[in-house]
């Protein structure tokens, strides 16, 4: 590595880590429910051995709020909790410590790949500067778990086919992918199987490999039928319970024979025709590269997850992939690879999967490096430092982007709760109820997280009433909270010492006192504290 390269490479060491870690507390504005449940739930394992609901360490899946997450980030977070507390920052470090590393994965991955150093810092830069791995390294996204431990996983298999020794953590890592999120359940097996089927390691010495890797593999394989792993998917998969009323909806307007009326419209060409549009729609520019998810929790709306400038170095990485697929074993894993990691994303319906498809980046990455590697083997002198200059330029300009949705998009993290409670919490002892509104989701979990509610008093509350309907847990009441939908709230007789967080302007006003209204950073209003004395 020459010297300018050198100095390349650690400006996009120094920038890539200040800017994952930089007010990490601060930006996004708040933590959103999915955030403050992975908080507390680790909490709770730290001081009691269970889970918010009670459940002893668990393993595959926790409640959560019914929609069961996979448990690996829990104990990746609890010894933060435990060094740090409780607060944002303790539960941000692993995703930005993880999303850090994955960066550096991509430099020797590409350098693996392509047997070239300059390729590899290329790589490095793309992931480094990327919107798609930033934003998830600076949040709790199961995600960015699983792209560690799968990149990090196939990186030491490669390492492997030379020196042995890397076998053996190559299989913990590609074991442990499975707990990370539920994509990797699936995906994980299938480009293990791959990996021997292309670089043909059937030797003996893969065996302790084998053994390692199944004694993690196969329970959690198992556990895909249970209802906890098929929960969300209810709701996310291609057949869910709108699929089903719409192919009802089609049979019944079906005008034509009723032998083709079944043969056309039933679950298995729904299933498949959904299936290959949304492998196609994967391969959109327009989300890639404009637009990305347009759920704002994901991603700055209008803005898309790769940069413009790299759009045709995408989709020729692509064709120099399939062109060299029977000549070269690296570049026929990378386009399968790519084609497997797409498949749990096919598998849902919604929107633009960009959480889904975080674990297609190390292959998405390296389509981008194969597109460039023609203008840099041309360009050799300039290349590289034109490349950087043009990725930071576009990379600062994503970062102004990107404060300004924190502050204007702020109600996406649902923001607004943390001041909520740190204004309530000396007022406990006044009032014999509070009130909260369910209008921003989910009240309970952010009260035991910023109060922080001991776990053990919460599990064993005689007052504790839960309700499970619609696949998803509700809380309706613990110690002295009631938590009512918003628009019940304006129906509801306050007793004497009533204290009632709820949406503006939305409460009873007999014998009301607002004493608080709460804004969002771009100064709308949030919440109004009122109390009924």
């Amino acid at each position: 590595m020459t010297k300018y390269h050198l100095l390349i490479f650690w400006l996009v060491f120094i920038i890539s880590l200040f800017s994952r870690f930089l007010y990490l507390d601060k930006y996004p504005v708040s933590l959103n429910w999915d955030e403050i449940s992975h908080g507390y739930n680790a909490y709770s394992l730290l001081k009691t051995g269970r889970d918010q609901w009670g459940k002893t360490l668990p393993i595959f899946n926790f409640r959560a709020y019914g929609d069961y997450p996979t448990a690996l980030n829990l104990y990746l977070t609890l010894p933060f909790v435990a060094a740090f507390g409780l607060n944002t920052m303790a539960l941000r470090l692993p995703a930005a410590i993880l999303g850090f590393l994955f960066t550096w994965l991509l430099y020797f991955l590409c350098k693996f790949i392509t047997k070239s150093q300059i390729l590899g810092l290329i790589a490095f830069i793309v992931a480094s500067f990327s919107p798609w791995t930033f934003f998830t390294s600076r949040a709790v996204f199961q995600s960015n778990l699983a792209q560690f431990f799968l990149t990090s996983g196939i990186l030491l298999f490669l390492y492997s086919i030379k020196k042995k020794i890397f076998s053996i953590p190559s299989a913990l890592l590609l074991g442990l992918s499975m707990y990370s999120y539920h994509n990797t359940r699936l995906v994980t097996p299938l480009l293990v199987l791959l990996l021997f089927i292309i670089y043909r390691q059937f030797k003996k010495t893969y065996l302790p490999f084998l053994i390692i890797f199944l004694i993690l593999a196969l329970p959690n394989l198992i556990n895909l039928i249970s209802p906890e792993s098929l929960a969300r998917n209810r709701w996310v998969g291609i057949i869910n319970p709108v699929s089903i009323n719409l192919l009802n909806e089609r049979r019944r307007l079906f005008d034509g024979p009723p032998f083709l009326n079944i043969l056309v419209n039933n679950k298995a060409t729904y299933f498949i025709y959904q299936f290959y549009v949304n492998i196609l729609n994967f391969l959109n520019p327009f989300p890639l590269f404009f637009s990305g998810s347009q759920n704002y929790q994901f991603n700055p709306p209008h803005t898309g997850l790769l940069y413009i400038f790299l759009l045709p170095f995408f989709y020729f990485g692509i064709y120099i992939c399939l062109r060299n697929f029977t000549k070269n074993k690296n570049y026929s894993f990378i386009f399968i690879a790519f084609l497997i990691s797409l498949i749990p994303a096919a598998l849902t319906t919604g929107d633009f999967p960009s959480i889904r498809l975080s674990i297609s980046t190390p292959f998405i990455y390296l389509f981008i490096v194969l597109g460039l590697s023609p203008f840099v083997s041309k360009f050799k002198t300039y290349f590289l430092p034109l490349f950087f200059i043009l990725s930071l330029t576009f990379f600062f300009k994503y970062l102004f982007i990107y404060k300004n949705y924190c502050q204007a998009y702020a109600a996406a993290w649902q923001s607004g709760y943390s001041e909520a409670i740190s204004y309530i919490k000396p007022l406990y002892s006044q009032y014999n109820q509070i009130v909260f509104t369910k209008k921003y989701g989910e009240p309970h979990e952010f009260l035991l997280f910023y109060w922080p509610w001991d776990p053990a008093s919460y599990q064993n509350d005689p007052k504790l009433i839960t309700d499970f309907h619609s696949d998803w847990y509700w809380v309706s009441t613990f110690d002295k909270f009631v938590f009512l939908n918003d628009w019940e709230i304006k129906n509801f007789i306050p007793t004497k010492n009533t204290l009632m967080v709820t949406s503006p302007n939305n409460y009873p006003p007999l014998s009301s006192k607002l004493l608080k209204t709460l804004y969002y950073p771009n100064n709308s209003p949030v919440f109004d504290i009122v109390a009924y004395e």
